[in-house]
């Protein structure tokens, strides 16, 4: 059972500090508020649970859910871990759901949704994360063909199954964890664009409550 005392003020400082480089002001609730019920749903609260027990309205926790999407962290250093692995829709759709962690700092640094696994679908996850491949020292992955575009632009690469990578394989427990409450899928009006913001505003908040711990 999650419990108010379980969301530290930390995460609503933190919260704060994005809120302010998003230029938000929440204005019928204070940014602890909004921070713990933000967190509760993070952590697996239906908006029904989260309305009920920290009395922020459930459009309310959606707004700024969708808001936390379009916040970007600084650049990374390039020494990186790169996976992917499937997320489904209800109606039966399938997408590939591809992250990039910090190996020296942990937090997800670039997320990207695809219909294919390619070494195109690399490449653009890599810039769309403002990861330059030409100044990336070292990016670990599993041994899918598609990373071999990495040998091709000359970029230090290395095939890993345990070790650093694990990292990523963390941040996707974390994930089908939370999507676990959701019947592990999204539902069946859930368009490309709109699971990709659900994704990004999740690793957001996973980034800044690894931050807090």
């Amino acid at each position: 059972m999650i419990s108010k005392t379980k969301l530290r003020h930390p995460t609503a400082l933190m919260l704060s500090s994005v809120f302010s480089a998003l230029n938000l002001s929440p204005r019928f609730h204070t940014i602890d508020e909004v921070a713990k019920a933000l967190s509760a749903y993070y952590l697996g609260l239906s908006l029904r649970r989260v309305e009920a027990l920290f009395h922020v309205p459930r459009n309310t926790v959606q707004y700024y859910w969708r808001k936390l999407a379009n916040y970007s962290s600084p650049p990374p250093p390039p020494r990186v871990a790169v996976d992917e692995t499937r997320i489904r829709v209800v109606n039966g759709l399938l997408y590939w759901l591809w992250v990039v962690r910090d190996l020296n700092t942990g937090k997800v640094v670039a997320v990207r949704l695809s219909e294919t696994r390619s070494g195109l679908d690399v490449i653009l996850l890599l810039e769309g994360g403002g990861i330059r491949v030409e100044e990336v020292r070292e990016i670990l992955h599993d041994g899918g063909p598609w990373y071999n575009i990495l040998s091709t632009l000359g970029v230090n690469h290395e095939h890993e199954t345990f070790g650093k990578r694990n990292l990523v394989e963390q941040v996707f427990r974390s994930l089908k964890l939370r999507l676990a409450s959701m019947d592990k899928h999204f539902p069946h009006n859930a368009s490309k664009v709109t699971i990709l913001r659900w994704v990004k505003a999740f690793f957001t908040l996973y980034n800044l409550l690894q931050q807090g711990e």
